[in-house]
């Protein structure tokens, strides 16, 4: 009996050891071997605030701010006569508006920014200013061609972290841009670069926990182009979206927001 008794106790002592020791190694990987953003982003992803079920009801984008551009503009047409389709969600649009611009002073003659209540504010102000916490932003068409990927990059980042400084707990979503026709692409803008900034978007995304919303694949054919028939002004610009395009893109956004 004494002798199983010591068995026992040996058996004990060995698992108490191998558990603790197991321990040490997990904690040295967290603390000294995972990169830094890895750590960033684990403590961060518990307060991030986003609803992961699909799809969402019209409803709940109740609760949410849409800025852009024209093409988002659109958008906001759509919606007020479709309230079925993303319920009632505020936009702040303006034509020509950019990551880039957005970021200059309301006061500025050159300056491109959304009218609320009466008055021209910045994009910041404009979140603020709803209490809405799930800001949607679909930007850089504009920025592109004017100031590269990088420089529209740059300008991406300094934007959400001017909305974040008025509105530290937003949820931030960003929109991809959106494809063109193909018979509407330039040599300063087109669709393999408007690509090549939706991919640097979607990286950005995954570094801060923000969520990434790819509109580009929801309304491009096989080849990256916007299909014809999804395009109201074939004959001119031919980026911006006809009823159905935005029907595909409200219903987009219910299913991955």
């Amino acid at each position: 009996m004494k002798k199983l008794f010591t068995c026992v106790m040996v058996m004990l002592l060995s698992a108490m050891m191998l558990l603790s020791g197991c321990k040490s190694v997990v904690d040295k990987q967290n603390t000294t071997e995972a990169p830094a953003e890895q750590t960033a982003l684990e403590t961060k992803a518990p307060d991030s605030g986003y609803d992961e079920t699909s799809p969402k009801s019209a409803e709940w984008f109740d609760s949410a701010v849409f800025v852009g551009d024209s093409v988002t503009l659109k958008l906001s047409y759509y919606c007020a006569s479709h309230p079925e389709a993303l319920g009632a969600a505020e936009f702040f649009c303006a034509g020509s508006l950019g990551y880039t611009n957005a970021l200059w002073a309301v006061d500025d003659p050159e300056a491109v920014h959304p009218y609320y209540q009466g008055a021209t504010h910045k994009v910041e102000d404009c979140c603020e200013l709803t209490g809405k916490k799930n800001v949607f932003i679909m930007l850089g068409m504009n920025d592109i061609g004017l100031y590269g990927t990088k420089g529209a990059m740059d300008s991406c980042k300094q934007l959400v972290s001017d909305i974040l400084a008025k509105t530290p707990d937003a949820r931030i979503y960003i929109q991809s841009v959106t494809p063109m026709i193909k018979s509407a692409e330039m040599e300063s803008f087109n669709n393999t670069l408007v690509k090549e900034f939706d991919g640097m978007l979607k990286d950005y995304c995954t570094a801060n926990n923000y969520k990434y919303l790819d509109v580009f694949s929801a309304v491009a054919d096989k080849d990256g182009n916007l299909p014809d028939e999804y395009c109201s002004d074939p004959d001119s610009m031919g980026l911006h979206f006809t009823d159905a395009a935005c029907e595909m893109w409200a219903n987009y956004l219910k299913n991955n927001a």
